[in-house]
């Protein structure tokens, strides 16, 4: 928990450019969201083996040629997504290539397509790019190839080598006789027109962030100039890293900001409208503009849209709620002494500072400090509605205003330093209250947690009633980019005025 609670969204950002690492970061599921089928020709001539296979009872050796970065490990894996009825999903095949190997591979990979399933199986042999099959190893897979579990089947060997491929093809036709297609395959990748909204869509999906792409001007970098999709990703990936290092070293340290909402909401409400669908609490900056067309603030950070996003990027911004169960809680044990008062004449007890903890746990606040996704909150029943309900006199009988929510942005931050302290064990740790960050006077957090990796503040604003509802939608909005507003200035990353 301790090196979740000080990573830094900066730290983990990427742009995988090959399909390995890009399965890698997106999951199998994911991936096929980034498929765009190679050329038609291509296809063609994959579609043409296919229904040779199935015509003659024999499977076949297709070596595939192309320069690195055209597709040819995507082709490869991802046959059943390009041409589904006629292919079963992609054995990636890594072991020695004789035939008895080959056809235990078979016999255990077809345990997980469905029964009955008569499409033909393509064998992907990716890792002897740089080598081509040796003759003892042509005549192994045409064994194999007419033998039972391969006879349903075509071998794909990628290589970049001209050289190669053709040598392998003819060898292959010396020992298997001719072949109904043309070898090698030559992979065109997919259409360039393509390519730039791919990259966009691999930025999402890859680091579950939205409006990534407007860390860069995209439009600048042109398909045509480069000879393949994957030398055309290359070059943004070394672009953005760039970028990346240099927002991650603009401080001394990486700053983290998260705004709490303290309402009789119990729940997210409203904020799930403004934030990240994949990242909890992450905000949107498309969605805050939407709800503030009309304000001053709105039109402001619509003309520097880039900006916000590298703002919200650099603070790692996150808004939250802080429940009434967990806010009533905090304020009964530290809060000031009318308040205290005011819940003690209401039935509320005192709870001990491990009981305290246990309710931070369970919050989003709480696992959101911790670098955990999201909460388990506990909002429902009869325990929350009195906690609402205890909120709610508070806010009316001595009210959130002037003084007084510094004074409860003081017993939180009494509240979360044991907490951190509990949950993060030999970690040098340090929890203020509106008080500057050690390494830099621009800032007066409400609280602010230092760690020696990062400094984690927290803005704090307490309202009056159930005020994350569908209503105040553009006030929160609005409330949030004024907040992104102050900090962008206070750090110089934008002009005052």
């Amino acid at each position: 928990m301790a090196d979740a609670a000080t990573a830094h969204l900066l730290d983990g950002l990427s742009l995988p450019t090959r399909y390995e690492t890009l399965r890698q970061a997106v999951g199998n599921d994911d991936v096929a969201q980034l498929l765009v089928a190679p050329s038609k020709a291509t296809l063609d001539a994959i579609e043409e083996a296919g229904e040779a296979v199935k015509s003659i009872g024999e499977g076949l050796f297709l070596p595939l040629l192309a320069p690195s970065g055209r597709g040819k490990t995507t082709l490869a894996s991802n046959l059943r997504s390009f041409l589904p009825s006629q292919f079963s999903p992609t054995l990636t095949y890594e072991g020695e290539v004789t035939a008895e190997a080959l056809s235990e591979a078979v016999q255990a990979w077809v345990q997980k397509v469905p029964e009955r399933d008569r499409r033909v199986l393509p064998i992907n042999i990716d890792h002897r790019e740089g080598r081509k099959a040796s003759g003892a190893e042509l005549a192994e897979i045409k064994r194999f190839l007419r033998q039972a579990g391969g006879q349903q089947a075509i071998i794909l060997w990628p290589t970049t080598q001209d050289e190669i491929a053709t040598e392998m093809s003819v060898q292959s036709r010396s020992i298997s006789g001719a072949v109904p297609i043309d070898l090698p395959i030559s992979v065109e990748g997919p259409d360039r027109e393509t390519w730039q909204q791919l990259a966009k869509q691999t930025l999402l999906l890859a680091n579950r962030v939205d409006n990534l792409d407007e860390l860069l001007s995209l439009d600048e970098y042109s398909p045509e100039d480069y000879p393949s999709i994957g030398d055309y990703l290359r070059k943004i990936a070394f672009d953005f890293n760039s970028t990346r290092l240099r927002l991650r070293r603009a401080t001394e340290k990486p700053i983290k900001l998260t705004i709490v909402w303290a309402s009789e909401t119990p729940g997210h409400g409203i904020l799930s409208s403004l934030t990240s669908s994949s990242r909890f609490g992450f905000l949107d900056a498309s969605a805050l503009l939407d709800a503030t067309s009309k304000s001053v603030t709105g039109r402001w950070w619509s003309e520097r849209r880039g900006l916000l996003v590298q703002t919200i990027v650099r603070l790692d911004a996150h808004t939250l709620c802080l429940p009434p169960s967990v806010a009533v809680t905090i304020i009964r044990r530290n809060g000031p002494d009318d308040f205290v008062q005011g819940l003690a004449d209401l039935g509320v007890n005192n709870r001990s500072p491990a009981e305290v903890n246990e309710y931070l746990i369970r919050s989003d606040l709480g696992r959101h400090l911790l670098g955990e996704p999201r909460s388990v909150s506990e909002t429902r029943g009869n325990p929350a509605e009195t906690a609402r309900v205890a909120f709610g006199l508070l806010g009316s009988e001595f009210g959130f205003t002037g003084a007084r929510d510094k004074q409860l942005n003081k017993a939180c931050a009494e509240a979360i330093e044991p907490f951190i302290a509990s949950e993060s064990p030999g970690k040098s740790i340090t929890v203020t209250y509106e008080k500057k960050l050690s390494f830099l006077d621009a800032l007066l957090p409400d609280n602010a947690i230092e760690f020696h990796e990062v400094a984690h503040c927290i803005e704090y604003t307490w309202r009056q009633g159930d005020f994350l509802a569908a209503k105040n939608r553009a006030a929160v909005a609005e409330y949030v980019l004024k907040k992104l507003q102050n900090y962008a200035r206070e750090l110089g990353w934008v002009a005052a005025g």
